[in-house]
């Protein structure tokens, strides 16, 4: 080969280099250093095929008869918590009862320390580990981060909370039926009382042998973003129901014994 020809070659190889270079850096130039992109506390939890699910049910629990069916002893029952409805969980669910997708993987549960702060106030279970319990077996399978699914758990908590506070206050200690509290969630919102069901049983400190009311639950699509809460369904529609109610049932209140 000749020396002109050579030289030729070089200065090709080193045109095609430098070319290269100049493209790698380009495409890493918006990138954040490493340490950053190492950082997945705000990324989606991986979801697996055990994953899948077709709506929520925002589970919120009646507090006094809580702390009065066994748990008076509990760090959550004797803080100065004063509200009726307290938040229990945020649950993915399938249309089959029992057939929910549980316990997937996710990291450790850490909070913006200002939501967490917004979730003690309406999670007084936080006290006993249950923001914890709820992210792990429930939380991790939302396809959301961990703040993203608080936030929307506060958010449904709060839309329920102001329909039904007054009702669950007023009439602690008396009895309701379940079309009472759809018809005041009905005049809070038009259709809300469709997307509830009631939950009751007798309490295992009372009194009482007739059922208490332990839970409301709300029935939410999975059409929101990233399949976050989204539309409010109809609970008939995903055949979610009342359970152990009858044709009317008790508000514990404070101190039920």
């Amino acid at each position: 080969m000749s020396r002109s020809r050579a030289n030729k070659w070089v200065t090709l190889a080193v045109a095609l280099i430098g070319a290269l270079v100049a493209w790698f850096s380009q495409r890493d130039a918006g990138k954040p250093p490493p340490d950053v992109q190492s950082d997945n506390r705000h990324k989606p939890s991986p979801k697996s095929a055990d994953a899948t699910f077709d709506f929520y049910l925002m589970a919120m629990t009646l507090h006094p008869a809580f702390c009065a069916d066994g748990h008076a002893r509990s760090r959550e029952c004797t803080s100065s918590n004063t509200r009726p409805l307290v938040i229990h969980g945020l649950w993915p669910e399938r249309m089959q009862p029992g057939t929910y997708p549980h316990d997937c993987p996710a990291p450790p549960l850490d909070l913006d320390p200002a939501l967490a702060l917004e979730l003690a106030d309406m999670m007084p279970g936080v006290a006993d580990g249950l923001d914890r319990h709820e992210w792990s077996e429930h939380g991790g399978c939302s396809g959301l981060d961990d703040d993203d699914y608080f936030r929307h758990a506060l958010e449904l908590a709060r839309h329920i909370d102001a329909a039904l506070r007054a009702i669950l206050t007023t009439r602690a200690g008396g009895e309701v039926t379940a079309g009472e509290l759809r018809g005041i969630a009905d005049m809070f919102s038009p259709g809300l009382g469709r997307t509830l069901t009631f939950h009751c049983r007798t309490l295992r400190d009372g009194a009482s042998r007739r059922p208490y009311l332990m839970e409301v639950r709300q029935c939410v699509d999975n059409d929101g973003p990233g399949g976050a809460p989204g539309t409010e369904l109809a609970c008939a529609v995903v055949k979610r129901r009342d359970q152990g109610c009858g044709q009317s049932f008790l508000i514990a209140e404070a101190g039920t014994r």
